[in-house]
């Protein structure tokens, strides 16, 4: 599965904000499209009425909630379903929640942020339920420049000491840090992605790296990778059901 296209074109086209929540939007919706094209048994759920999806949601456990960017499950009864897609509405139960998260700009502050959000997502779901698929995937900026429209000046990203390839590195590496699930253990994350994009918001065409640091398919960072990840625990756990 190639990198989300969709996702790039919305980032050539409007722009990150980072009070804005579009771009993850833009990239949730990306993730539903392509993981349904690859999963038989979540696109066929789904063709019945049986899986929807839903945006920003409030995902509650005891008396703590988790605002997930995107989650994946099954509606209080049946929706009516348009010409075979999934449909947007509000699940009674998540099967899969996926957390999107950026690193535009001051790279190494910000992903010890990101790596903190993730390992506490993954924990939240589990908790909400040991069979739900936590996702994670983190898009990090390889752009030498970029121009926040919360800030007057663009910030230069790396230095005589720290290219921008050695930046995006060390985001890829917090990334493969964050605990993953496997065995016997539901602890951790269970599929996860690093996304690395060069976009400056100063009018330069938006585009992927798809050269080393960022990860290379077969990965387990690749975004092929974890779209099929998703749909693996996703079928083994829940099936057709």
């Amino acid at each position: 599965m190639p990198l989300p296209e969709k996702f790039r074109e919305h980032l050539d086209a409007q722009g990150y904000h980072p009070r804005s929540d579009k771009h993850s939007n833009s990239l949730a919706e990306c993730v539903v499209e392509d993981l349904l094209d690859i999963c038989a048994a979540a696109r066929e759920a789904a063709e019945r009425g049986n899986l929807v999806y839903d945006l920003n949601f409030d995902l509650r456990f005891s008396n703590s909630t988790w605002n997930v960017d995107l989650v994946i499950g099954v509606p209080a009864s049946p929706v009516p379903v348009r010409a075979g897609r999934i449909v947007r509405a509000t699940p009674a139960s998540v099967r899969i929640a996926v957390e999107l998260k950026t690193v535009m700009t001051e790279h190494r502050k910000a992903v010890k942020n990101r790596k903190r959000d993730f390992e506490a997502h993954h924990e939240h779901v589990h908790n909400y339920d040991s069979r739900a698929v936590a996702g994670g995937v983190m898009v990090v900026n390889a752009a030498p420049r970029f121009q926040s429209p919360l800030v007057q000046h663009p910030t230069i990203h790396g230095n005589s000491k720290s290219t921008v390839a050695d930046l995006v590195d060390h985001c890829v590496t917090e990334m493969r840090n964050v605990a993953t699930s496997g065995g016997a253990s539901s602890f951790g994350m269970d599929a996860k992605s690093v996304i690395v994009v060069a976009v400056d918001n100063m009018g330069t065409p938006v585009s992927y790296l798809r050269v080393p640091p960022a990860p290379q398919p077969g990965d387990p960072l690749h975004y092929d990778s974890f779209l099929r990840r998703l749909c693996d625990d996703y079928s083994s756990r829940f099936g057709g059901r």
